[in-house]
């Protein structure tokens, strides 16, 4: 053991005859030395007050290297591991290394339980497969260069981040392997991004089938079959066969630099299985159709296929693609690593908007499809849609045409690897998009990648549900450095545009957001929102979520201007509305101080009802309790007012005679003391 001294080491040391190696001080191995550990175990234990320094060589041939303590990051040496057994980086704290060298001619080395940084790595080919291998869920961190002359093993969800600035800085004829999963059901895509290359380019042919591998072996990994079919509506059946599953090569698709909006962009990149696409660039794919047990049949929106791995030079450094103007570009986190979603957005847009680029190259808004139901091929039948992200947050997928009338995921600040989405240039956008290595980070997906905002941010989410029951969010957050205007990269444009049933947005200069940033709300702040309808039916606003109301704020209120009604809207009490086929621009809008006829607040007038009695041609309110109403009106759900009485009344039953045709109405009922109850009164 050694305790707190100071080791200056110029000559050839070898540790033998001890079964362990034990640092509880600080140690400095000086450059020109090399420190054999040859037979023990090493432990460095040295806390928080210790240094363990290394400016000269270390070769370890023991078979776990522990730090529990303190590793210099500053160091200039080397440290080489090249035992005869399996050889495990262990401990409780980070390990920094400075060279690290990957050199054990017979078994594997193993990052076996915390984080490790080091300047470069170097991985020599031994007799196992996987030379090095990190274990699920943990991140190795390399500054500069990486030479793989052997293969690398990323397991479960294990990243590889590289730090250093410019163009790859990867070399060596070997692999990495790394897992990812996706959609099992053979109808539903998702969309893809490689984190590694094959001579500089991945196709959906390299993708390896991952369900019987074991970690030791890479034939164990082998390459998906793939099934060719020229008829769109072929079906496959991997259920009760065996693996490599086989993948349906039509539904490979990716979508370059094509026309906003055009379906003609996809199938100019028809690259099924054998067409490439660069580092960045994303694909579409769709699943197998069982689970990794070839039980699964054809899922749900929530089986997932888990066994997918990636083999090949990992993408490092930067890369760049072309975008025009009104074009579309299915890109995605082109590295092994998450990608932090706002730096990019941020690298894309420009300083004026807070970027760091002179241009808007795309609008700052980054589009997430989610496939959520359907059972067959036909595109008119496809349930999902588009989530939305920007520097403001995310909203969850409309999940138009299916019974899940919402998407599952929300998407967060943190890219997964292997994630695909979408860009849009809109005019006098377009260029250069860039990806680099300061836009990655280790985050693991689910929990871990959430990003949790400032408390001082306020976010109102509002809710609106369409005749069909479908649900589109609408997030409306207040940022510094945004303005009132369209800010690229705050704002998020509605990409949905074949909507069954209504659909809402805030409208912003005539055009439509599902998100939208402002410098400040208050009281007066009124924001208009943009209803479409093609089929006649109610539609309800409601909150989905509110955080942080500024003080002097209290309630939100949809305002509508027809009806002369400010309804206050919460997660339970919703505003409902009758709404005919149409485009309602200019009548509803998000306040949060009431402007009916009365300009005060709404408080639920309770114990009174309406109905019509067909017979009599009455309009019959009940008042059980003979409270002294002040006045009770009708409106056609145009905004007509088509009934005014206005005498004051306690009766615990008032007839108003009312000859009305056919039609849905609503009933409003005021109080002497500005209670107010409304209804929908359905007359046939």
């Amino acid at each position: 053991m050694i305790k707190k001294s100071i080791f200056l080491l110029f000559v050839l040391v070898s540790f033998t005859g001890f079964s362990q190696f034990i640092n509880k001080g600080d140690v400095k191995i000086s450059s020109g030395t090399t420190v054999y550990i040859n037979g023990v175990d090493f432990i460095n234990d040295n806390g928080t007050s210790h240094t363990w320094d290394n400016d000269g060589q270390i070769i370890f041939k023991g078979d776990n290297f522990t730090n529990n303590g303190t590793m210099s990051d500053t160091a200039t040496g080397s440290t080489e591991f090249s035992g005869a057994n399996e050889q495990n980086i262990k401990g409780t704290s980070i390990a920094n290394f400075n060279d690290l060298i990957i050199n054990n001619a017979n078994n594997s080395v193993i990052q076996y339980e915390k984080d490790i940084k080091a300047k470069t790595l170097v991985v020599n080919d031994g007799a196992k497969d996987f030379d090095f291998k990190v274990n699920t869920d943990l991140p190795l961190t390399v500054a500069n260069d990486i030479t793989l002359n052997g293969d690398l093993r990323l397991i479960g969800g294990a990243q590889l981040v590289q730090t250093h600035t410019g163009a790859s800085s990867v070399s060596g004829a070997k692999y990495i392997w790394q897992d990812q999963q996706g959609t099992s059901n053979q109808y539903y895509y998702n969309y893809w991004s490689a984190p590694v290359n094959q001579s500089g380019t991945w196709k959906m042919g390299y993708l390896k089938d991952g369900a019987t591998g074991n970690n030791e072996l890479k034939s164990t990994y082998p390459t998906v079959n793939i099934a060719v079919n020229t008829n769109a509506t072929s079906d496959i059946d991997n259920a009760g066969g065996s693996h490599p599953v086989t993948l349906n090569a039509y539904w490979v698709f990716a979508f370059k630099n094509g026309d906003d909006g055009s379906y003609t962009g996809w199938y100019d990149n028809h690259i099924e299985h054998t067409g490439t696409v660069l580092p960045g660039e994303g694909y579409t794919m769709k699943g197998p159709g069982v689970d990794k047990d070839l039980v699964a049949a054809n899922g749900n929106a929530t089986t997932e296929y888990e066994s997918w791995t990636f083999s090949g030079t990992p993408n490092d450094g930067e890369y760049t693609l072309t975008i025009g103007a009104d074009k579309d570009y299915v890109i995605g986190n082109p590295y092994p690593s998450a990608l932090d979603a706002d730096k990019f957005i941020e690298d894309n847009i420009s300083s004026a908007n807070g970027g760091n680029n002179a241009n808007d190259i795309f609008n700052g808004t980054l589009y997430y499809w989610e496939h959520t139901g359907g059972n067959d091929h036909f595109g008119a039948h496809y349930q999902g849609g588009y989530a939305t992200y920007t520097l403001t947050g995310g909203v969850a997928a409309t999940a138009w045409n299916g019974t899940a009338t919402v998407g599952t995921k929300e998407p967060q600040q943190f890219i997964p690897v292997g994630q695909g989405f979408l860009v849009w240039a809109e005019s006098g956008q377009g260029g250069t998009i860039q990806f680099n290595n300061a836009q990655r980070a280790f985050e693991l997906e689910g929990a871990n990648s959430v990003f949790m905002r400032p408390a001082s941010l306020t976010n109102i989410r509002l809710g609106f549900d369409t005749p069909q029951n479908y649900h589109r969010q609408l997030l409306l957050g207040v940022r510094p450095n945004t303005t009132n205007q369209i800010d690229a990269g705050w704002d998020g444009p509605n990409f949905d545009d074949d909507f069954p049933g209504a659909d809402v947005s805030f409208s912003i200069a005539n055009r439509d957001f599902i998100i939208q940033a402002v410098p400040q709300i208050d009281e007066n702040s009124r924001f208009p929102l943009h209803v479409k309808v093609n089929q006649d039916g109610w539609v309800s606003f409601k909150v989905d979520v509110i955080e942080n109301l500024p003080a002097q704020i209290t309630n939100v209120y949809i305002e509508d201007t027809q009806n002369q009604i400010s309804h206050p809207i919460t997660q339970t009490d919703n505003y409902e509305v009758f709404l005919q086929s149409g485009d309602y621009s200019d009548r509803f809008v998000l306040t949060f101080t009431p402007t009916n006829v009365t300009n005060v607040e709404e408080t639920i007038l309770s114990n009174v009802t309406a109905y019509y009695d067909n017979e009599e041609k009455d309009l019959v309110v009940l008042n059980t309790k003979q409270q002294e109403i002040n006045s009770i009106k009708l409106y056609a759900l145009t905004g007509q007012e088509i009934l005014s009485y206005n005498k004051k009344i306690s009766k615990s039953k008032i007839l108003i005679p009312a000859n009305i045709s056919t039609g849905v109405y609503l009933v409003r009922i005021a109080s002497v003391d500005n209670k107010i109850f409304t209804k929908k009164l359905m007359i046939e």
